[in-house]
């Protein structure tokens, strides 16, 4: 079946990861940058290329699918008006699957990262602790404060309204939203289903077409933009008080500059 949705024409649009995620950086915005430099690192500079290239891949099959696809496994839940033959290419040629990791990432370095990190204990905790210190350094440099907040799910909206007003999101109860001028529409809402508490970044992404609102791309749980910027997952739910905010603040931000990157409101 062909899809005819606006929105999937103008998500064809989008820059790309580079653009996008340079634009981040130029807010401050940087444990991402770490996480894909220590990728780099662990897999030697030879593969940087490769990575990159990877990255970018997953990231414009993503959006330009709106969500509605699993690059690494090569399932499309629509027909895609883009697929990379470059992973293809991966996916064909990959033979390092093993139990118990039934879906493993393309390219083997970033596999043998996941085995080690399962099966090295010592090499785990240097990792978590590698980006735990940067995220401390980037929630003292943004000065971000924690009055507040109590970890309960409905305690989060004050936070979620304080970083959306900021980029200029208009409030509509529990949902925020920016109208752009090529028809998109992108909303944030604010979780409240299930525990009252915090046990995941408690924020909905939702990117539609003002013509067509019930084909949806909807971005949420702890790594909403990973496929689009990699390693912005570390921006997900989990730490102290200091990182849920953080991580609030960055997720909400990198929506807005996914937004501005399709030009303005």
């Amino acid at each position: 079946m062909i899809e005819n949705h606006p929105l999937l024409k103008v998500l064809a649009n989008w820059p790309g990861r580079v653009s996008t995620q340079l634009a981040f950086e130029t807010r401050g915005f940087l444990v991402h940058r770490a996480r894909q430099n220590r990728m780099i690192e662990f897999c030697g500079q030879h593969q940087a290329e490769l990575l990159n290239r990877y990255w970018d891949e997953v990231a414009l099959e993503t959006m330009r699918c709106a969500g509605k696809v699993i690059s690494d496994q090569r399932i499309f839940g629509i027909e895609p008006k883009y697929r990379s033959t470059f992973l293809d290419e991966l996916f064909a040629t990959r033979d390092f699957v093993e139990p118990p990791f039934r879906y493993p990432p393309l390219v083997r370095c970033l596999f043998e990262h996941i085995k080690k990190t399962g099966h090295d204990a010592e090499f785990s905790t240097n990792e978590a602790a590698f980006i735990r210190n940067q995220k401390k350094h980037e929630s003292e440099r943004f000065g971000i404060q924690t009055t507040g907040w109590t970890g309960k799910k409905r305690d989060v909206i004050p936070f979620i309204d304080e970083f959306c007003s900021a980029q200029a999101f208009e409030r509509r109860r529990h949902r925020w939203h920016r109208n752009l001028d090529c028809g998109l529409v992108f909303e944030v809402g604010a979780d409240l289903a299930g525990s009252q508490y915090c046990t995941q970044m408690p924020l909905i992404f939702r990117i539609f077409h003002a013509d067509d609102p019930k084909f949806v791309f909807e971005l949420g749980g702890n790594e909403p933009f990973d496929q689009l910027i990699y390693g912005s997952r570390l921006y997900g739910g989990g730490g102290d008080a200091s990182d849920f905010v953080l991580g609030v603040r960055a997720n909400i931000e990198l929506f807005d500059v996914i937004a501005a990157s399709f030009g303005a409101s």
